[in-house]
């Protein structure tokens, strides 16, 4: 048998809380007891749906990507969202953590994890925070390759069908790649000698000041779904079952 707070320990070894920015809510959001644990349940949101899908499949545990509660919680009551799925956790012994900016940034984290997979070569933090924590990536494919040959690759490695890019200086070819899984629009004013920028929540206004780089929209849970591995392989190491939650972008393209 594994306690809950041995698989803890090695989550906050892995992502430390002291990585998480300061208007973050990384850590418990759902603490009850120290159980023996066999089931846990992986998810990016802490969505009712998703508790449900731990309940039933018996999960003690939900580990998610981004946390249940942000800024002041007045009340618990189930007429919202968040104070039901905090209800149905404790009525079903579910206890719910959640490791948020601190596993965006951390080595072998979010970004590190999606800049391995698309291969790139010397890959080094966006914005260097402090010696720890960098926010986003950038490094360079193995050679220079067309853009649509990397866009359709981008695709297999995301799982998706679609992106949103806009490409005002028509590239047709790329090398020198930034990243920065979920949001990460406030990174673009400190790139410098970047072919093209991979984020997700891309506003109208910021796509069209876009003039030098192809900017592609891949979507939040596309970008960021792909740590659920890195925690799925973190987390079996004890010998617990692991499920990972099925979930889809809150948007549908009609």
């Amino acid at each position: 048998m594994t306690k809950i707070s041995t698989i803890i320990k090695k989550m906050e070894e892995f992502a430390p809380l002291e990585y998480a920015c300061d208007w973050d809510n990384s850590g418990w959001q759902v603490k009850l007891q120290d159980d023996n644990i066999e089931k846990v349940t992986l998810a990016l949101s802490p969505t009712y749906d998703v508790a449900k899908q731990a309940v039933d499949n018996k999960s003690n545990l939900l580990i998610t990507h981004h946390p249940l509660i942000f800024g002041k919680l007045n009340k618990i009551s189930v007429g919202s969202q968040v104070g039901l799925i905090i209800t149905t956790a404790i009525q079903n012994n579910l206890q719910i953590y959640s490791s948020h900016t601190n596993l965006d940034s951390t080595k072998g984290g979010v970004a590190d994890v999606m800049a391995e997979m698309l291969k790139l070569k010397s890959s080094t933090p966006i914005e260097q925070i402090n010696e720890n924590v960098g926010i986003g990536r950038i490094g360079q494919l193995q050679e220079e390759i067309a853009l649509d040959v990397f866009l359709d690759q981008l695709k297999k490695i995301l799982k998706t069908k679609s992106l949103r890019i806009t490409n005002p200086s028509n590239k047709q070819k790329i090398k020198n790649v930034a990243l920065c899984p979920g949001s990460g629009s406030e990174l673009i004013g400190k790139l410098k000698n970047i072919d093209i920028f991979i984020t997700g929540d891309v506003k109208y206004h910021t796509a069209i000041d876009i003039d030098d780089i192809v900017l592609v929209d891949a979507g939040h849970l596309e970008t960021e779904r792909l740590i659920l591995l890195t925690l799925k392989n973190l987390v079996q190491a004890f010998g617990v079952s692991v499920h990972i939650a099925e979930e889809k972008s809150p948007w549908d393209v009609i």
